[in-house]
């Protein structure tokens, strides 16, 4: 399940967010989430497993009738196909009424709960 982003949520979404290599360093982090809090149709959302453990973030950005995913992360041991569809199914739920659109990097997975989401 996502949450939305709060500032108890600060060292969570810092850890989260460290998981993401060009992020290695902390100013880094700090820079990412303050291009966040710049605006307000960019937002960060924390996932818990099905097990209620804090495990992923996603970073979004609503722009005209999109929802871009500029971020995707998962802890290593949260890393799946299922999980990917969790979050994916989520944003949907959140945001009906938006195209996902995902980066290269994401790109094999958005597909493939794409697949299954409209071609089952």
């Amino acid at each position: 399940m996502l949450y939305q982003y709060r500032k108890d949520y600060e060292k969570i979404t810092m850890g989260l967010f460290s998981l993401v290599s060009e992020l290695q360093n902390m100013d880094l982090v700090a820079q990412e989430m303050s291009w966040y809090a710049a605006k307000d149709d960019r937002l960060i959302y924390l996932w818990r497993d099905p097990s209620n453990n804090w495990s992923g973030l996603v970073g979004i950005e609503l722009h005209a009738n999109q929802l871009l995913v500029h971020q995707l992360v998962l802890t290593p041991q949260s890393v799946s196909q299922g999980n990917y569809n969790r979050i994916f199914d989520d944003l949907q739920d959140l945001y009906p009424k938006y195209q996902i659109v995902v980066g290269f990097e994401h790109r094999s997975a958005w597909e493939k709960w794409e697949n299954v989401t409209h071609h089952a």
